[in-house]
């Protein structure tokens, strides 16, 4: 069955009230914003948990969802380190730190996950889709588009690629 919802999206810079409006509902002062039943909740993650136990894209078990929940929180980790690039404005440093990132803990990073991924299975608990590999995709294809410019960040995690 679909799941009825209304995607509002504000980005920062365009409509400065509209934003700082967002912010102030927010229990922690952050987005993305998921409001139920007229209660606002914050973080990604908890709201990806959330929505996935609604669409059916949960483990089977509490093991299952442990695995799941290792993952996104390894892939989270990493995107916690990269967020030092993101935010740098120096266009020069920023490129140093690209290039640091990526020959130092990105590519260790991604060596992890692919390592937690079952060979020749597609999905964190192998043939079972779930909110983490739809989170893990998401961020993934983010990355390929303008992330290290030619750089393929994903040669060399073949399962990964499958994610």
């Amino acid at each position: 069955s679909a799941i009825e919802f209304t995607d509002t999206r504000l980005a920062r810079g365009e409509d400065a009230e509209l934003f700082s409006a967002a912010l102030l509902k927010s229990p922690g002062a952050c987005i993305p914003i998921l409001t139920v039943d007229g209660v606002p909740f914050c973080q990604s993650l908890a709201i990806s948990r959330y929505v996935g136990s609604l669409a059916g894209l949960t483990g089977s078990t509490p093991r299952e969802n442990l695995s799941i929940d290792m993952f996104v929180e390894t892939l989270y980790d990493l995107i916690a380190r990269y967020s030092d690039v993101v935010q740098e404005k120096d266009t020069v440093v920023k490129e140093a730190k690209k290039k640091a990132a990526y020959e130092g803990y990105f590519l260790k990073y991604l060596g992890y996950l692919e390592a937690m991924l079952t060979e020749g299975k597609p999905f964190i608990l192998g043939d079972k889709i779930t909110w983490g590999d739809v989170v893990t995709m998401s961020f993934l294809e983010l990355k390929q588009k303008p992330g290290f410019g030619k750089v393929d960040l994903l040669a060399g995690f073949p399962r990964l690629t499958r994610t």
